[in-house]
């Protein structure tokens, strides 16, 4: 199921939820879906704007921790998070499709963040952050 059918004012008031993540995961707005029968929840990078007056539902933007090439043999630290999230929440993320069609990331409708969904965005949030700074020393 996509659920990408916008209700105005959606996102007027944000859900609790959205105040506890970490400032890096960021909204951006879906103003145009892909409707792919007969599979999951994927977007195309070109389907999001930033400007987010623009009418659309939100998305809380993952870029920044699950981004990965599809290309690489690599098993980056974004990769790990991208499939944790994925198996541990099925059918909740948006795998979104960059434009060279090599890169992917994740992308979760603001109306789908729950409890648990933030928990596990903060402990990854965490975990990325220690890895980098282990990475970059």
């Amino acid at each position: 199921m996509i659920d990408d059918d916008y209700v105005p004012g959606e996102g007027d008031v944000m859900p609790a939820n959205w105040w506890r993540l970490p400032e890096q995961c960021g909204l951006t707005t879906r103003f145009r879906a892909s409707r792919i029968p007969g599979h999951p929840l994927i977007a195309f990078a070109v389907e999001f704007t930033s400007t987010l007056p623009t009418a659309g539902p939100l998305y809380v933007d993952l870029y920044r921790y699950t981004a990965w090439d599809t290309t690489s043999s690599d098993n980056p630290i974004e990769r790990q998070i991208f499939q944790t999230l994925t198996d541990t929440f099925p059918g909740m993320f948006s795998v979104v499709v960059g434009a060279s069609g090599h890169d992917v990331w994740l992308a979760l409708r603001l109306t789908r963040l729950t409890d648990t969904i933030t928990n596990a965005l903060i402990e990854h949030h965490d975990h990325h952050q220690t890895h980098q700074r282990g990475t970059s020393t």
